[in-house]
Order: structure tokens, then sequence, then C-alpha cells
């Protein structure tokens, strides 16, 4: 498994500084080489994986959610430059003067209270006959019926009862939720 789960962070007791999250930016399709370097090196790391539906023509249906980045638990400025020149690491997040820019963790709580049990992140799947509510767009605020899922990327076909009829209109997926 590619995953590796943070760890909580101490320091602040003994007058270290305390440990809080940072991100890291990588090289292209880097993050799994990066995040196995630095939990070599003693940091805890994170890298959200998620479950790509549909999945893609060409590589996994599994994939790194945030390309290029990963979460690094560190000590600034004491693991500033482990991790900067980290092979992979192409920088570290910073603020306009160069300061790292530091990650609230309720960040990576949620992130994994949405992971399942095997630490992938999944996105909802709409069934076909599923009532679902317009969230977004110029059609927010009416129920549709889903049809299916398209093939383009995150569209979906949905049933609208307009006029008296049913429509057929194809909505990105994001506009859509659950009823």
């Amino acid at each position: 498994m590619y995953i590796t789960r943070p760890e909580t962070g101490g320091g602040g007791r003994d007058g270290t500084p305390p440990r809080r999250w940072y991100v890291a930016r990588t090289k292209r399709h880097r993050e799994r080489a990066v995040d196995a370097r630095l939990r070599r090196d003693g940091l805890a790391t994170y890298v959200p994986l998620l479950h790509q539906s549909p999945p893609p023509a060409v590589g996994p249906a599994i994939g790194v959610m945030f390309p290029c980045y990963v979460f690094v638990e560190a000590e600034m400025p004491a693991d500033f430059y482990r991790i900067s020149y980290a092979p992979g690491v192409h920088s570290v997040v910073c603020f306009s003067d160069a300061e790292p820019a530091p990650l609230d963790a309720s960040v990576l709580v949620f992130l994994r209270s949405r992971e399942g049990p095997d630490g992938v992140i999944r996105t909802q799947a709409f069934e076909p006959g599923g009532r679902v509510r317009v969230v977004g767009g110029p059609l927010r605020g009416f129920d549709a019926v889903v049809e299916r899922r398209l093939n383009a990327r995150q569209r979906v076909r949905v049933l609208l009862e307009m006029l008296q009829r049913q429509t057929r209109v194809d909505l990105p997926e994001k506009w859509v939720r659950q009823a």
C-alpha cells in the first residue's frame, strides 16, 4: 500500500518547536518515492489516494489525489533542508516571503475521514434510477433522476421534470448530490 498514515506530532514540551504539517511540491510522478524517502528520514507523511471513477483510459484507477504534492509533518526551520533537498522534491510550499506555509491539521483530519478501510478516498457513484438534487448551475434546486453516467469525464445525464415532461440534461457531477 502506498499510503502512509500521519502520526500525531509532539514538540513544544522540551523547548523544541512543535511539529506542524507542511506541503512539499514534488517532481512529476514522484509522490510515492518522496513519501518513502521522507518516511525513511523519520518524518511523518501523508499522500491521499483517490479512486478515479470512471477509470482513466491510461493508468491505474487508484491515483494520487493531489499530483505533485506530499503532506509532511515537520519542525521548521530545522527540517526545511531535509525536506527541500530530498530526491524528487521540487520545493516546500511557502508564503511570498519564503516562509514555509503551515497547513491546518483539520485538513488532514477531513481527508482521512473520507478514506475507506483500504485507505482510498472514493467519490460518490450515481446509480441509474437514483434520485438526485441539482445543487449548482442554472438548474439549481431541481430534483432529478439519474439516467446514466456519461463517457465524458465527471458528467451525468439526468431526467428533469420540466413543462410536464421529462427532459434529458447532461450536467457536471459536481452540480449533483444524492437526494
